[in-house]
């Protein structure tokens, strides 16, 4: 929830991303954002440069559209509204802490609670522009009828189903890579790291060697990372690294990181990497099998699922759970391994499943399912609506990117 305060006040990394009319959308504003949503949705490092670009072209847009609704002089917003609507989203954000663990951590990230109210206030203001432009201007003109409900239904229905939702527990077992293997890639790395050092172009180094091709496509960019989204000798490494320079090769979940440190603050980097995967050898794979099936075979024969979990799974965190991680939806797991679950009962042993990279073989435990639903006629209704607002608001920036300078430098 607090991702969001964790890079406030960014001046020492700060940069100008884009200009809308005469003002200026910082850098530091739009990776605050990036952070939070992929806090919020478990999006890895790696992707938050392109996470980037998206939220800097939404909040063009946003700023595209206040400017346009501005200049319709019916459209009101009252100070009373703006500050009703910055206590609710703080209630939202607080949650269940008290004023005083608030406060902390409030100033944890160098706010009070009123230069807090102060941050939240211009952006709410916008925001509540728009919803009443919606509201009077948009929703007013717009018929779903009948018959395109019925129309949407037949089409959409399965589609737009809630997927199907599994309880389950987990023996993770990692495909750990031979002392061969691991010396074959460490040395790639190695190598990489030393031509930079005598001075080989970062940018020509990312495009020829980096395996994280999505970064690569922007230079290895990973962007503002908090320090606590990385492994305590991460850290270590990159803070006796000068800005400016490269880190040594350093070992991860994926592979071997070689980072190139842009500038450092106290809670933050600003980074971009080169990442060496390492592909485990087929002798690794079967070798890891071989012990998934043992287990598989003491399950059979009446074994406690956690407390194998306990004594087997290299998953951390959902080992000291006895392998328990919850309902996982349908959509954040491969189509093969929901066509498995679905014919699986609870109490079910599922596995073993090697990962598409061949670095995980996982057993699963079904321990229960929600089947998916399909959305009412209403909700059809309901998005029919918002996809013909949507239409309209883009008009609308439409008509405003020729009305108002945009210029974009990141």
């Amino acid at each position: 929830m607090f991702v969001l305060f964790l890079t406030a006040q960014l001046d020492t990394l700060d940069r100008v991303a884009a200009v809308v009319d005469d003002k200026a959308i910082w850098l530091s504003d739009v990776d605050e954002k990036a952070i939070m949503y992929a806090a919020m949705y478990g999006i890895p490092p790696q992707q938050i440069p392109q996470l980037r670009r998206e939220v800097l072209q939404q909040m063009i847009n946003t700023e595209l559209l206040y400017l346009k609704i501005r200049e319709d002089t019916t459209i009101h917003v009252t100070p009373e509204e703006i500050e009703r609507a910055i206590d609710m989203q703080i209630q939202q954000i607080k949650g269940n802490l008290s004023d005083e663990e608030f406060a902390k951590k409030l100033k944890e990230a160098g706010f009070t609670l009123e230069s807090y109210r102060r941050f939240l206030r211009e952006e709410i203001k916008k925001t509540l522009y728009i919803q009443k432009y919606v509201e009077w201007k948009i929703k007013p003109k717009i018929k779903v009828e009948e018959k395109e409900i019925e129309e949407a239904y037949r089409r959409l229905a399965d589609s737009l189903a809630t997927p199907p939702e599994f309880k389950l527990a987990v023996i993770s077992l990692m495909v750990k890579p031979s002392a061969s293997v691991e010396q074959e890639y460490y040395a790639k790395a190695k190598r990489i790291y030393q031509q930079l050092k005598k001075g080989a172009k970062w940018e020509e180094m990312v495009q020829k060697y980096s395996d994280d091709r999505q970064s690569a496509q922007m230079g290895g960019d990973l962007g503002i990372v908090p320090k606590n989204a990385l492994p305590p000798d991460f850290v270590r490494e990159i803070e006796r690294t000068p800005e400016g320079s490269y880190t040594k090769p350093l070992r991860g979940t994926q592979g071997y990181h070689i980072f190139y440190v842009k500038a450092k603050r106290d809670d933050a980097f600003l980074l971009a990497h080169i990442l060496v995967k390492v592909a485990p050898g087929e002798k690794d794979v079967s070798r890891t099998m071989k012990k998934a099936k043992n287990i598989i075979k003491k399950l059979k024969a009446g074994y406690s699922f956690s407390k194998l979990a306990e004594r087997y799974s290299d998953d951390v965190v959902s080992r000291q759970n006895g392998g328990e991680i919850g309902w996982i939806s349908a959509r954040n797991l491969p189509p093969d391994i929901v066509e498995k679950l679905k014919k699986a009962k609870p109490g079910q042993i599922v596995g073993p499943i090697v990962s598409p990279d061949g670095t995980v073989i996982n057993i699963f435990k079904v321990l229960d399912v929600q089947e998916g639903q399909k959305p009412t006629k209403e909700q059809i209704r309901q998005i029919l609506l918002n996809r013909k607002i949507e239409e309209e608001l883009n008009k609308l920036i439409e008509e405003a990117k020729k009305d108002y300078y945009v210029k974009i430098y990141i």
